[in-house]
């Protein structure tokens, strides 16, 4: 059985998402065990892309 498939067990998931690297990777290291301990399923990181306008209208 997945982590992803347990995560969705109970019907719900709480799935916080960061931007890796905002404003340092330190920080976002913090973020990440503190997401953990407040209850986080899964943690979607996202990284940052040098080209806003690809990412739509409102990213831009």
């Amino acid at each position: 059985m997945s982590n992803i498939y347990k995560a969705f067990e109970k019907g719900k998931a709480f799935i916080p998402f960061i931007t890796c690297g905002d404003p340092d990777l330190e920080t976002t290291e913090k973020c990440i065990r503190e997401m953990v301990k407040n209850g986080a399923s899964l943690i979607e990181l996202g990284i940052p892309f040098s080209d806003p306008t690809a990412e739509g209208p409102v990213i831009q």
